[in-house]
C-alpha cells in the first residue's frame, strides 16, 4: 500500500494554463480519504504554491511540501522547517563567476525575494509565478550571510520569446522587453554534459526547461527533500509515489517505489520511470491515484 503521493506542479500536476482540473483534484481528495498523504515537491517557493495548497485543503500542520527544488522542507503553516539547504557564498561566487563567461543571466532565491543582477524577461515571469519581488542588486557586493536556496541560470534572447512565453502563457509581462543578444547560443543546455565539468561536480544540476537550468547545494535535490520528510513521517521508499516531467524530478523518481513520467515528460525522464501517466493536459495525475491507489478500473 502506498502512503506518500509526491507530485511535480508545472507540467505534472497543473495543466498548461498553470490551473488544477477538477478530476486531479477529485482523486487527491480520494487519495487523501484512503489515508495517502499528499505532498507538492516544486522548484517554486512556497510563496508559490500556497493557492494550490489552499485550493487542495493541505494547509495544516501535518501536511507538509518540498520547495526550492528540494533545498526547503517545511509543513505547509511555515512554523517547521525540516529542511534548509542553502548555497554557500563561496559557491555562488563560482557561479556567478561562470555565467558572465557564459553571457547568461541568472537568478536566486532568497528568503523574501528573487535576487536578480540584470533586468531579463524571465526572472519577471518568475517573480510572479513564486509571488516573489525582484530585487536588483551587485552580486559583486552580496553579502556573505544572505541565505541562497537555488540560483537558475537563464539563456534568454528575443529568440526565445515563443519558449519563455509558453512555459507560464497565463503570466502576460508588458513592463520589459527581451532583446537580442550577439553571439547567443540557443543550444547552450541542449547537452548538459557539455557544461563545465567542474559545475557538474561541485552542484546538483538540472534543466528544467530548454532555456533554464538549476543549480543546487550538492546533494540538494527533490530526492534528498523527500527522503528526509519520509524518514520525519516513518515512511518507507517502497510506499512511495513520485510522479514528475523534468530534470529536477529525475532523482525522486529514481527514489520511490512508484516512480512515474508524465506523458508531455522529458524522454531521459521517461526512461527511468517505472510507469508513464497521460500528460498534464489529461489528468495524468488523476489517472495514477486511479490505478495504483484507489485501484479502479481505468482504460
Amino acid at each position: 500500500m502506498y502512503k506518500l503521493l509526491v507530485l511535480d506542479m508545472d507540467g505534472t500536476l497543473l495543466s498548461d494554463n498553470k490551473k488544477i482540473s477538477k478530476e486531479n483534484i477529485v482523486a487527491i481528495k480520494k487519495a487523501k480519504q484512503q489515508g495517502v498523504k499528499v505532498v507538492i515537491a516544486s522548484g517554486r517557493t512556497i510563496q508559490g504554491i500556497e493557492n494550490y495548497l489552499e485550493e487542495l485543503d493541505l494547509i495544516s500542520e501535518d501536511n507538509y511540501s518540498v520547495v526550492c527544488s528540494g533545498a526547503v522542507v517545511m509543513n505547509n503553516t511555515k512554523e517547521k522547517i525540516i529542511q534548509c539547504d542553502p548555497i554557500s557564498y563561496e559557491d555562488f561566487k563560482y557561479v556567478f563567476d561562470l555565467v558572465k563567461q557564459l553571457n547568461i543571466n541568472l537568478n536566486m532565491y532568497s528568503e523574501e525575494s528573487i535576487l536578480i543582477h540584470s533586468s531579463n524577461y524571465f526572472s519577471k515571469i518568475d517573480s510572479i509565478a513564486n509571488n516573489l519581488p525582484l530585487q536588483m542588486m551587485d552580486f559583486n557586493s552580496l553579502k556573505e550571510d544572505t541565505l541562497i536556496t537555488k540560483i537558475m541560470l537563464i539563456n534568454e534572447d528575443l529568440s526565445m520569446v515563443g519558449d519563455i512565453q509558453a512555459l507560464f502563457p497565463s503570466i502576460v509581462v508588458k513592463d520589459i522587453e527581451i532583446k537580442a543578444k550577439k553571439d547567443f547560443n540557443k543550444e547552450l543546455f541542449t547537452d548538459m554534459s557539455k557544461l563545465p565539468q567542474e559545475l557538474l561536480e561541485k552542484f546538483t544540476v538540472s534543466k528544467v526547461a530548454p532555456f533554464i537550468v538549476e543549480v543546487m547545494k550538492k546533494d540538494s535535490s527533490k530526492r534528498s527533500g523527500i527522503e528526509k520528510l519520509a524518514k520525519e513521517l516513518k515512511i518507507k521508499p517502497y510506499e512511495v509515489i513520485c510522479i514528475g516531467d523534468s530534470g529536477n524530478d529525475k532523482q525522486m523518481i529514481e527514489y520511490a517505489g512508484l516512480g512515474v513520467a508524465m506523458g508531455n515528460a522529458f524522454p531521459e525522464i521517461k526512461e527511468i520511470a517505472d510507469y508513464v501517466t497521460y500528460t498534464n493536459e489529461e489528468n495524468g495525475v488523476a489517472h495514477v491515484i486511479d490505478k495504483f491507489i484507489l485501484n479502479d478500473k481505468v482504460v
